[in-house]
């Protein structure tokens, strides 16, 4: 049986917390909710236990609850940060707006809006399809997780190294245009290595962990190394030997934010224009 959604409510307003949840159960009624009114114990949720999204108010009584999202940052594997605020725009116009959030939502859209919000980003598993980029020297390996992620509605497009995948990605609208997930190994043939195409996508190409999320499995139990990879701009790793259900877990996940982001975006510009 697959875990449910878990999700981390910060609020000082009771009322706010309970609105807040009943939604997020409305939406997927199995969902196990943290409901917590200061930083402090928003961080020791966190500390000891999973969280798939966390919600919080911009102003808690202890703190500013952009600090719970440089917790995330620092301690956690990429998980969205997503803050209500009243005052969004003023925060904008300022540039004091934290890059550690991955989203905002002005309260004046109310609890109808929170709750087109959330629809987009709690969408059961077995409606998230999208396209991977998989990288994968061993051809055993590789024929196994295929099948695996085929079985659940995901385009695989395999290739054996870096330099491959580079000529399938050349550019920046090629990769995002192809595909929503890079997944990798971390050591791959000729010494190459998982962060030679995270700094491509990154660096030369300019796409952020919103934009294309890498999972990358590795069999490194070091924790210092795990945070580097993830420092260095990876959303989430896989430990080897592969659990498959924490694998297909972890690439929806990833891919159910990146669709909700880019629909977002593309009904942003589509408004402009």
């Amino acid at each position: 049986m697959s875990e449910s959604q878990k999700v981390l409510i910060a609020d000082s307003s009771k009322l706010a917390r309970t609105l807040t949840e009943k939604l997020v159960k409305k939406i997927r009624p199995y969902t196990d909710v943290f409901s917590v009114e200061t930083v402090g114990q928003a961080i020791k949720t966190l500390k000891n236990n999973r969280v798939d999204l966390i919600i919080s108010a911009l102003r808690l009584p202890d703190d500013d609850g952009t600090v719970i999202c440089e917790y995330v940052r620092e301690n956690h594997h990429y998980l969205p940060v997503i803050i209500v605020s009243g005052d969004v725009d003023k925060r904008l116009k300022d540039r004091v707006l934290s890059s550690d959030v991955t989203d905002y939502i002005d309260k004046a859209a109310g609890q109808k809006g929170l709750e087109i919000f959330l629809r987009g980003l709690l969408r059961p598993d077995d409606q998230i399809n999208g396209n991977i980029l998989y990288i994968e020297d061993s051809a055993v390996v590789a024929h196994a997780t295929k099948k695996l992620l085929q079985n659940h509605n995901l385009d695989i497009t395999h290739t054996l190294s870096v330099t491959d995948a580079k000529a399938i990605i050349p550019d920046k609208a090629s990769a995002y245009d192809g595909f929503e997930l890079v997944l990798t190994d971390y050591y791959l043939k000729n010494n190459e290595t998982a962060l030679e195409i995270l700094d491509y996508v990154r660096n030369d190409l300019g796409l952020d962990k919103i934009e294309m999320p890498f999972v990358i499995m590795t069999g490194d139990e070091n924790t210092e190394n795990q945070k580097q990879i993830l420092h260095l701009g990876a959303n989430d790793l896989i430990g080897k030997p592969v659990n498959q259900e924490a694998l297909v877990k972890k690439i929806k996940f990833q891919i159910r934010f990146t669709q909700f982001h880019r629909e977002k975006a593309d009904l942003k510009n589509e408004t402009a224009t």
